[in-house]
Order: structure tokens, then sequence, then C-alpha cells
């Protein structure tokens, strides 16, 4: 995919998360609480899946896309690890066709703006700048008594 085809992608209106979608512990995993392959589906056809980290310690929330069988072509993380020379929250998305393989390394942007927002908050959002309707309920974890920090 070339960066034509992923903003075409991303602007197409009418994509949809059928769904409900709700987080859970893997072992492998611990702390974070996940949610993967999630059908992103869309009129052009385009196999893309969608997964939800949480880490519960940290607060760290990342929403990834991944072209099913090539890669990832948009990932959003906020208040996790810095990604130099952007912040604790910013985004990836797909520059060049050899960015799945090497995990969106380029023209990372900063986004302070998105730093400290809920996990529901930031699902909505995202949501809206990839023009992707929910028709599901999404459990977030951060609104749940006692979890979260």
């Amino acid at each position: 995919m070339d960066r034509k085809a992923f903003e075409q992608l991303r602007d197409l209106p009418g994509k949809k998360i059928r769904k409900d979608i709700r987080l859970s512990r893997k072992r492998d995993l611990l702390p974070n609480l996940t949610a993967d392959n999630i059908t992103i589906e869309n009129d052009l056809g385009v196999e893309v899946v969608m997964n939800i980290n949480y880490n519960e310690e940290v607060g760290s929330k990342t929403i990834n896309v991944v072209l099913k069988g090539r890669g990832p072509i948009c990932r959003l993380d906020v208040d996790g690890p810095a990604h130099r020379p952007a912040g604790r929250s910013h985004k990836h998305s797909l520059q060049t066709p050899r960015c799945p393989d090497r995990n969106l390394p380029d023209k990372v942007l900063d986004r302070p703006d998105l730093a400290g927002k809920p996990l529901h908050e930031l699902f909505t959002i995202f949501c809206e700048m990839a023009h992707i309707e929910h028709e599901g309920t999404f459990e977030s974890p951060d609104l749940l008594v006692g979890s979260g920090p």
C-alpha cells in the first residue's frame, strides 16, 4: 500500500466496526489489556483490522490499524514512551510502501493534545479521524470502577 492508497482508505466514508469491543488480559502481554483483530469493514474490500492495547500500570494506550497479511498502516500512541522527536503522545502513519515492514517509523506526528485522555475518548477521536462508525459497545477499562491509574 502506498501513501495515496492509504489516504484513500483513511478518507473513505462508511467504514464500520460492527462488533462490541471488550479488552481482556492475555498472560503473555501482562499488564496490558487488549482487543485484537477487530474487523474494519470498508467498500474498497481491503482487509484491515484494529488492535487496541491499554497498560493499566502506566496508563498508556495504543490503537493500531493493520493491513492483513502486510503490517501496520496507522498507529496512535498516547501516554506511552516518547518517540523522538515526538513526545509521549504521537501518531504514526504510512508514508511509503515499506512502512508496514518497518513498523511505521517515518514522519511521526506529535499529538500532545491527546495526552491524558481516557481510552474511550481516544477511541472515539480515532474513529472520527478515520471515518469509522462503531455500531457496537466499547467497554473501556478506564471507565470501570477501581481500574486504571
